[in-house]
This record gives C-alpha cells, structure tokens and sequence, in this order.
C-alpha cells in the first residue's frame, strides 16, 4: 500500500500509474516554461542589440547614407524618416543609483548605464603649477569611450518643434549640457541652425528663425527619455543675419534651482552690442541678467570696432554658493547671488592690467567646475589656437583641476585624445573655418565609480558623451603631489596661455599664433 494524498491508500499499481502520470503532466508544463523563457531571452537579447546607439556604423557605408547623416536634419529635398526612440536605446552594463554628498565631499551621482564603444587608450601627460610656473609632471594612463549619441534623435525631435513645413533648414545639435537633477540626467542642447551654409550665395531658406534654439530633455539612467523635449522660450533679440540666439549652455544647480548659463548677443544701451553671459531660471522660466559691481572688464579688452564678448563662464558651486570662474589666466573668480548680483572675490592681474586677447587668450571657458575632493575641483576646458598659415581655428579640450583654498590652477592636462574614428565618423561642419577633427566641451558628470562623462559636440556635427576611464588615479596623483608641494598661489599671469601654445606647437608640429 502507498500513500499518494492525505490519508488515501491503493494498490502498489494504482500508486505507480498515478505517480507516473503526475510526472508526465509535471514534465509537459516544464518544457512548455523553458520554451517561454528561451524565447523571451532571445527576444530580449534581440531588442537590446538593435537599439543600441552609437556612432558607429558599417564600415562599408558612407557617413551620408548612415542614420548620422544630412538626411535626418531637415535638408530641402530629403525624405521624412521615422525612427522609434527605441532604436537609440544603450544597452546597460552595470549598476546605478545615486545619492548626495555634503559640501566637503564630491556628490554621488548615478552611473550611465550605456555600452562603451569606440574605446581609446592613451597615455596623458600633464603639469602642476606654483608660483614660479610648472613644477611636477604627471602621467597616467587614461582609456576614452563613446557612451552615447544624442544625434540624430535630439536634432530630429528639435526640428519637428519648428514651422518649417519647407524643410529648408539644416539642423544640428551642438554643447550638450548635462546634469544630474531630482534622479535624472537633465540635458539641455544647442540647436543650431545652419544659415552659414545658404549665406555666401545669399540663397536663404524660405522660413527664417534665430541661428540659435535650447532644446532640453530629461533622461533616466539607461538614457531613455522620460520627459517630452522641449524648446526653451527665450526670447533673445535678432542683431544679424547669422549668430542670433542662445549659445553653449551649461548647467549647474544650486540652492535646489537649476540654472542654465549661456551667451547672447543683446544691446545693454543703443549701438552697444555685448554677447553676455545669462542666467535662466528652469523653474521660474525667467531669465536672470548678472550686473558685475564696477562692470564686466571684457568692455576694456576690445578692439573699438568689436563687439564685447563675456561668456564661457564656468559655474562652481562650493557650500551652496554660486561661483564662476570668469576668466583662468588671468584667474578671475565671481561669487554672483541667485538675483544676479556678482561681484570679483578672486582677480589677479599684472602691471599691463592684461585681462584678454583673441590672438594670446588660448585657454577659455568650459564645463562648469565639480567638486572631486574639497577644495579640488575639476573641470574639462576648451583652448583655442589660430594657426599661422591660414589662420584656422585649432581646438583641444584639457583636464583643469583647481583649488578654491586658495584659488589657484593647480593642474591642467595635456589634450584629451579620442578615438580617431569618431572624428570620421562626423563630417566637418565648418570646414571653411576648422581643418583638424575637435570635440567642444560643455557639459561633465563625475559618477560614483569616478567615470568623469564629458557632454562635447564633434566637429559642430554630433552631440555625444565621452567617458574618460581611470579618472582617479589622476586625481590621486594630482592631489598628492599638490599636498607634497603646497604652492603659496597659482602661475604668473600669461603663463598658463603661454604653456598651451608651447606644449600644443611641440605635439602637433604646427605653427599657432601667439601675439
């Protein structure tokens, strides 16, 4: 006798059928579960592979017939393309989440789940600075990596925004400005219009806007929109043809306000033109003018016919107060209240009163600065060259580690390398002006695994993230090489400009100009 449920009993037989019918029944529902979930796994599989985004795209295919190219950013003529936001999905590689930090230590901010690709290892060389000049080089060994392409999706979804049924406008996605805000990575692009291309033949499109648009989103940590884009309303004056609007947007939040900082052109009194640095308000939806006590020295430092230019400031927020960095060589530190009133807490000068010169100020703005480790902050500048045999523009992008006790440059690096293929992989925009492949930063996150992720456009072409690896042993070395030799104030004045020049003209071997 057996026992098959509760206080049943039959036969050795009976037991034995039912047993083995029960099996098959349970052997039935098995194979019918493995199949489910062997074909969910491959469907899954499926969907991650083919919406990841990147640049990268078969090798045999030209950049113009790639999803890169001039057909999905409003060309006359092209074609209407339809392309789920799905397909520019990343596939994840690890974990996330992220939490806060107090003044002292460095925020801990999510980690972008995306596939690194187009990875690039390199050895980057760099200088501290006293005093005296540069004093401790530092090398370490860096990888770069393509994380992510806003492009084309944020140009496509920016100019389905704009009456423009003609299609006759070419739009381009440039300074992607990001941020880690209430869980989210907040961006906020420039769309730029290109009126440069129909200007020479004076063969304009038939709908005429600014040059010159903020687009903003909101995105989860897989960078899967989880707001609708938007255009930001600013209502900037029309001065010209070419060159009207908002332009190189940062981000930076402080008091529980986020801000974006960018440069227009406006007229603060008749026939006086300034392209100003301005403060716009997210929440309050309002701009926010600064007014610097004793007015901005960038008026001193223009040739009579010129227009003023004062922006490409990089914003700093130590103890929940606002600071920008105006100027690095010279160094100039603001400290400008949410109501926009700034004021010099940092200017240093020399006996020429040296504040600016387009031909010698090489090393400008960037990023805004993040805190890494009290007092150091870190940032990703920009340098811009002229070359001597046509007068081109060369630009690099630099590691720039500052101290805010006392304020001083501590470290710049030498020029941050990228993968030679993401320079192919976007065509030249502005080829009447650039020879070289160059990516402009605008935007940095400085994740919990020390991943600094730097928002550039490449070649005025695509908006992108490049991760930059083994960022701390850098800053480590940084450090402690700094605390070993604690300077009592940063380099001369004109020294940081000076060491550009040099140090770019001996890696390149090309003539720049330095006057």
């Amino acid at each position: 006798m057996c026992v098959v449920s509760g206080s049943e009993k039959m036969s050795e037989d009976r037991c034995r059928a039912k047993c083995t019918a029960m099996l098959a029944i349970r052997w039935h529902m098995f194979r019918v579960c493995l199949s489910i979930a062997i074909v969910a796994m491959a469907a899954t599989m499926a969907f991650t592979y083919f919406s990841s985004r990147n640049l990268e795209r078969v090798d045999s295919k030209s950049v113009y017939d790639s999803d890169l190219g001039p057909v999905n950013r409003g060309l006359r003529g092209s074609n209407e393309i339809n392309l789920d936001r799905s397909y520019w999905s990343g596939r994840k590689t690890g974990g996330g989440g992220g939490g806060g930090g107090g003044s002292k230590t460095r925020p801990l901010d999510p980690v972008i789940q995306a596939v690194e690709r187009q990875c690039h290892d390199f050895a980057m060389g760099g200088y501290l600075f006293n005093e005296h000049g540069r004093h401790s080089m530092v090398t370490e060994d860096l990888v770069t990596c393509l994380v992510h392409s806003f492009s084309p999706y944020v140009e496509q979804e920016a100019a389905r925004r704009f009456l423009d049924p003609a299609r006759e406008n070419v739009y381009f996605a440039n300074s992607p400005a990001i941020l880690w805000n209430r869980g989210e990575l907040v961006l906020v692009s420039r769309i730029w219009l290109d009126r440069e291309k129909y200007e020479p033949k004076n063969d304009w499109p038939s709908n005429h806007f600014a040059d010159n648009w903020l687009y903003m989103q909101r995105f989860d940590d897989r960078l899967q929109p989880v707001s609708n884009g938007s255009i930001l309303g600013i209502p900037a004056p029309k001065q010209w043809w070419v060159g009207d609007g908002p332009i190189e947007p940062r981000l930076v939040e402080v008091q529980g306000r986020l801000l974006v900082t960018f440069n227009s052109a406006m007229a603060f009194k008749q026939n006086r033109p300034i392209d100003y640095t301005i403060m716009w308000d997210i929440d309050q939806n309002a701009p926010v003018i600064p007014h610097i006590e004793g007015g901005t020295p960038m008026v001193n430092a223009t040739d009579k016919d010129d227009m003023p230019r004062d922006k490409h400031w990089m914003a700093l927020v130590d103890n929940d107060r606002l600071f920008f960095v105006h100027n690095l060589d010279p160094l100039r530190v603001l400290h400008c209240t949410l109501a926009g009133f700034c004021k010099f807490v940092h200017r240093e000068t020399d006996r020429t009163r040296f504040i600016f010169s387009d031909a010698r100020s090489h090393l400008r703005g960037g990023t805004p600065f993040v805190l890494y480790r009290w007092p150091y902050y870190v940032s990703v500048a920009h340098t811009t060259m002229y070359k001597k045999t046509n007068h081109h523009r060369y630009y690099t992008a630099h590691v720039v580690v500052l101290s805010v006790r006392p304020y001083r440059v501590v470290y710049i690096s030498n020029d941050i390398q990228i993968h030679p293929k993401l320079y192919r992989m976007a065509p030249m925009v502005r080829d009447r002006y650039i020879d070289e492949g160059f990516i402009f930063p605008v935007g940095l996150v400085l994740d919990r695994d020390y991943n600094l992720d730097i928002g550039v456009h490449v070649n005025d072409y695509s908006s992108v993230l490049i991760r930059v690896k083994k960022f701390r042993n850098l800053m480590e070395r940084v450090i402690a090489v700094d605390i070993q030799r604690p300077p009592i104030r940063g380099p001369p004045v004109g020294y940081l400009n000076q060491h550009i020049h040099d140090l770019l003209v001996n890696l390149t071997h090309i003539d720049m100009v330095h006057e």
